[in-house]
């Protein structure tokens, strides 16, 4: 009898000023997990974000109730081009000490497989190849992820992997893997839809899923559509039958939609899903980390958000300038962000329930629009969020900040960019500025931070 396959695949931890597990699951490299196992590899899978494991709730036992949490850190030595940067660096999720005694419980791989997230994280995806190179010297690796299709030529020359693997096409990955191994896996049938390996979680809070890919909006600071470029919707009975799966499977009531355009052509898709679900008459839980967009919602739309038990539900409205609204793709303006807050409200949501996101420190921006933007998303009586602008290699606003394509991906990180003409100190008013209005709210409504 032929040998099993064996495949490890990695999820690396992360270099940072600030990070927040807000549901987040390396939802790609799980999807090539089940792909995998269909195919008959045996799987070892760590993920050094994983705040559940067994071996990590030595160091940090606390948990939301959502799942969601802080991740355990340790703080590090800065790199020297942040030596300006008044704040602490730190390493997120799991102690590299933990990673390789948890190596020497599995078996010799014969393939390994690293995933890597923001650009900006590479030094963390560096060290644990680092680590398997050392421990596995004469074992293959392939790198892929965000960091490896945006910044290729950079990953390829830099992080050690024998392979870099760029995109998101399966049937490319069977061919270099059947390559590696010497098996043929080109008359292997790929589902049309893999539901994400959680199974090979010792322990779940949440699930992160996605109902779609792509994006219909081509905004001008996000690099999304570079990673997808067309948008496909997946069958909403599919979408329900993933979530009833995992809901039976796991017992996880929590479940966060990380679409990036989860409320497009709404009629056919979220709406249809929702009422499948709700006839199932099940008690779950539903977050939506990324920015919604308000131009989808309508009031039917709000309301079943409400029955289905969406928990603050967050609008992206990114700035409230008309003409920065225009110019960097137009999703979204004042009137429809209102009525989308006011179809939230009717629905019962109160408001800080609500929240907005808002970006900061896009090439061009001052300080007077941003300072003009919380004011307005404050006026509407709703949560608000700043979130810091991160260049993305590829997009409009990547060349209006006039960056060099070969910049250090470091310099991407959103805790830095908007700093490094040495703005900190402004924009950390503008930061206290709104946290001063959010408790103003919660004050007010009585509501919770």
């Amino acid at each position: 009898m032929r040998k099993k396959r064996q495949a490890l695949l990695v999820n690396p931890w992360i270099y940072d000023f600030a990070c927040y597990d807000l549901f987040a699951k390396p939802i790609g490299l799980l999807k090539i997990a089940r792909l995998l196992h269909n195919l008959g590899l045996e799987i070892d899978f760590i993920d050094c974000l994983d705040r559940l494991h067994p071996e990590m709730l030595k160091f940090s036992p606390f948990q939301n109730l959502s799942g969601s949490g802080k991740y355990y850190y340790e703080v590090v030595e800065k790199p020297s081009i942040f030596k300006e940067i008044p704040r602490r660096y730190k390493r997120y999720g799991m102690p590299p000490r933990v990673f390789e005694d948890l190596l020497k419980k599995i078996k010799k791989p014969d393939i390994i497989l690293v995933t890597s997230g923001m650009t900006y994280w590479y030094r963390g995806v560096f060290e644990i190849i680092e680590i398997l190179k050392t421990r596995y010297p004469d074992i293959p690796i392939i790198l892929g992820g965000i960091y490896a299709t945006l910044y290729y030529k950079h990953a390829l020359k830099h992080s050690g992997a024998d392979f870099v693997f760029k995109g998101g096409d399966f049937k490319e990955l069977l061919y270099l893997m059947g390559k590696i191994l010497r098996r043929d896996f080109s008359c292997q049938k790929i589902d049309s839809y893999l539901f994400p390996f959680y199974e090979l979680y010792p322990c779940n809070g949440y699930i992160a899923l996605r109902t779609s890919s792509g994006c219909p909006f081509k905004c001008s600071y996000c690099g999304w559509y570079l990673l997808e470029a067309t948008v496909h919707q997946r069958d909403p009975k599919e979408v329900c039958s993933e979530i009833l799966y995992f809901h039976r499977r796991l017992k996880v009531k929590n479940f966060a939609f990380y679409d990036d355009a989860l409320l497009y052509n709404p009629d056919k898709h979220i709406k249809i899903i929702l009422k499948e679900i709700l006839n199932y008459n099940v008690s779950l839980n539903f977050y939506t980390p990324n920015g919604l967009n308000a131009c989808f919602l309508d009031e039917e739309l709000a309301f079943l958000f409400k029955k289905a038990n969406f928990i603050q539900p967050r609008l992206g409205l990114e700035t409230a300038s008309s003409r920065r609204q225009k110019i960097t793709g137009g999703k979204v303006n004042l009137h429809t962000i209102t009525q989308a807050v006011n179809f939230l409200k009717q629905a019962g949501y109160s408001s800080s329930e609500i929240g907005i996101y808002l970006l900061m420190g896009l090439p061009g921006q001052s300080f007077a629009e941003i300072k003009d933007s919380i004011y307005y998303a404050h006026s509407l009586k709703v949560r608000v969020y700043l979130e810091e602008y991160s260049p993305v290699p590829g997009t409009p606003e990547y060349q209006n900040a006039k960056l060099d394509e070969n910049l250090n991906p470091l310099w991407h990180n959103n805790s830095v960019f908007p700093l490094y003409k040495g703005n900190y100190h402004r924009f950390q008013k503008l930061k206290d500025l709104n946290h001063k209005l959010n408790e103003r709210l919660v004050r007010r409504r009585g509501g919770n931070v």
